[in-house]
């Protein structure tokens, strides 16, 4: 049998990933891409970002639209052959769920000494060359901002002043860094990649 070439290798390698079906679009997509949920023990619909619950998943593209068409729908109870009960509300759950992962991600850096907040404290670890991203809420906007976005690193926006205020015991923060990843601590691909989820997730993949 002739060896495989790295083209073949790839081709295995990829038909050998999982995907899932959306129950909305047909679509099929990588798992981590996607959003699952299951049935709890009260038979209502409960989003698992983790994808970690027990019991069959059901899964959709992860944008708000899709999850508002599952629910007026009751695509969730075709899925699961069974009467399941989607919260009317669970496009808005989801929304939460994502941003809170977001935070928590955020708020263990901070613990780990590797997010900084206050205009000041984040100028200083750009001019250290210890920062990696920077983080601004949704609102973010004037000079401030402009001088961040001359730094030429990369800039997410996630939540608002106060959520982001909350990780760093204050009541507001506006100007957030986060470290360069190292031995340390792996954040700024996690923090980066899920503040970009859930803003696709609130704009239906348009920003």
């Amino acid at each position: 049998m002739p060896a495989m070439t790295r083209f073949d290798e790839k081709v295995a390698a990829a038909s050998a990933r999982p995907v899932r079906t959306c129950l909305v679009t047909g679509a099929e997509g990588n798992p981590e891409q996607m959003l699952r949920f299951v049935v709890g023990p009260e038979g209502e619909v409960v989003p698992d970002l983790a994808r970690r619950l027990p019991g069959r998943g059901m899964w959709l593209t992860a944008e708000r639209a899709a999850v508002e068409q599952a629910v007026a729908r009751r695509l969730f109870s075709k899925a699961a052959r069974a009467p399941v009960t989607a919260p009317a509300d669970l496009a808005d759950r989801v929304e939460r769920l994502l941003r809170d992962r977001v935070l928590e991600d955020l708020g263990r850096a901070r613990r780990a000494g590797r997010a900084v907040t206050g205009f000041v404290r984040v100028e200083q670890m750009i001019g250290q060359g210890r920062a990696g991203l920077l983080i601004v809420p949704e609102e973010a906007d004037g000079d401030g901002l402009a001088k961040l976005q001359a730094s030429g690193l990369p800039v997410e926006r996630l939540a608002d002043a106060a959520a982001l205020g909350g990780v760093f015991g204050r009541e507001q923060a506006v100007y957030v860094a986060v470290a360069r990843d190292d031995r340390s601590g792996r954040f700024i691909e996690r923090i980066a990649g899920g503040a970009a989820r859930w803003r696709r997730y609130r704009l239906d993949g348009a920003g």
